[in-house]
């Protein structure tokens, strides 16, 4: 086997300008299109342009020398999502609801006892928020960590940009940490390039506004300050678990490395807010209900395991999937990183429910160790939006199974050629 041999650092920067001016580009490309839906084909295709040209980045990386990557990976970052932030939400609706919420908490209502269509709320509805929430016959979904994110965006900028430059602002702080941990790790923080200029990312968090950021933050952080200040990466883990449920599974993970404070901070912190949580969103007209017993969207192996085993314990098989694999991977004493990626890939692949966002949630785990399947993954994923065109059906479209066959299979097959080139390669 022969050694990867490295580029200069001119010829090394000469490399990652020249994709991060490309990256920057297709993200003003995208975001000077009059309109998402409309041309849904153009998005797509600059997308998938985009991802060929991160994806030939990370095969070069080992050969690159940069002294300033932090820099380089965040401006870029903040480029691309600075191009696509002024535009209103055209590919979801979820951001409606967050400025919704933060109203209402503004206003003293609780957004778990009152859905927006409650006669309590009447007196709040007007004529461009309120037509644009989706199930507003149903409760807030959202945990209470994103709820407060949710008021302190309206409060400091209300209104639908303010509150995608909340997420945006976490993003990009996302961004930088994820950077100083792959220097940590690896020695260079261009690894954290397969999650900072994904074009996926781009445009569900800084396009579309899906909060998802305001928890894998402090996800991160967690990591971040695992070492140094255990107590402090327990106070992120439960402020991530109380922004958005999925972090819990990576708790076996954190368990294990932590010291006997910092495991006290995480329980009394997560398991009290989750405990208000779960009580106050339970009931008649519950979000949080009817997601987890009904709703589902681009599953492919759930749906296998339903066949076979019914929907009830497939819905049961998801939600336990990523903490027994997380489990495992702490018995067995892996890193944590690969061990809460492995957890969070089974928990996205079993779900009954994969909407292209979710998948940041893999991402920025590629973010500190890079993985071209599922960079594969977060471009064809898009095609649930529709294939090449706007679908008549609108928001209410589903891809159909063929192409979810595709969507996942194509990642799936590249994948096993790259473990059978790397078997041959060490052979």
């Amino acid at each position: 086997m022969t050694r990867t041999a490295t580029l200069s650092p001119g010829r090394s920067l000469a490399e990652g300008v020249a994709v991060a001016m490309l990256a920057v580009a297709a993200s003003v490309a995208m975001g000077r299109l009059p309109s998402w839906t409309a041309q849904l084909g153009a998005l797509q295709s600059l997308a998938w342009g985009a991802s060929a040209v991160l994806a030939l980045a990370l095969i070069r990386l080992a050969r690159w020398r940069v002294t300033r990557d932090v820099a380089l990976v965040v401006v870029t970052a903040v480029a691309m999502r600075l191009a696509v932030l002024p535009r209103i939400p055209e590919l979801s609706d979820d951001l409606w609801r967050y400025v919704w919420d933060g109203r209402v908490v503004l206003a003293g209502l609780d957004p778990y006892a009152h859905a927006p269509d409650a006669p309590a709320l009447a007196a709040m509805r007007e004529t461009e928020v309120h037509p644009r929430i989706n199930h507003p016959s149903l409760r807030t979904i959202y945990p209470p960590f994103a709820e407060a994110g949710f008021a302190l965006a309206e409060r400091v900028h209300p209104g639908w940009l303010g509150m995608k430059g909340w997420i945006a602002l976490n993003d990009v702080a996302l961004v930088w940490v994820l950077a100083v941990l792959s220097r940590r790790r690896c020695g260079s923080a261009l690894p954290a390039i397969a999650y900072a200029w994904n074009p996926l990312v781009v445009i569900e968090y800084a396009g579309s506004g899906h909060h998802d950021p305001t928890a894998l933050l402090p996800l991160a952080l967690a990591v971040l300050l695992l070492e140094s200040r255990p107590k402090w990466s327990a106070a992120c883990f439960a402020a991530a678990v109380l922004g958005k449920l999925l972090p819990l599974a990576a708790l076996p993970l954190f368990w294990r490395r932590w010291p006997a404070g910092a495991r006290a901070i995480a329980v009394v912190a997560s398991g009290a807010g989750l405990a208000w949580f779960l009580r106050a969103a339970s009931g008649e007209a519950s979000g949080l209900e009817a997601y987890a017993r009904t709703w589902r969207n681009n599953a492919l192996a759930f749906e296998g395991v339903e066949r076979v085993l019914g929907e009830p314990v497939a819905r049961a098989v998801a939600i336990t999937a990523p903490f027994v694999v997380a489990t495992v991977a702490a018995a067995r004493g892996a890193e944590l990183v690969r061990g809460a990626r492995a957890a969070f890939r089974a928990g996205l692949l079993l779900g009954p429910v994969l909407h292209p966002w979710y998948l940041g949630w893999a991402l920025v785990w590629d973010g500190v160790a890079p993985s071209l399947p599922w960079l594969l993954l977060s471009a064809l994923a898009l095609l649930n939006y529709g294939v090449l065109a706007a679908p008549a059906e609108g928001g209410a479209f589903h891809l159909s199974l063929p192409w979810r066959i595709v969507e996942y299979g194509a990642p799936a097959l590249l994948a096993l050629a790259l473990h059978r080139t790397r078997k041959a390669v060490h052979e």
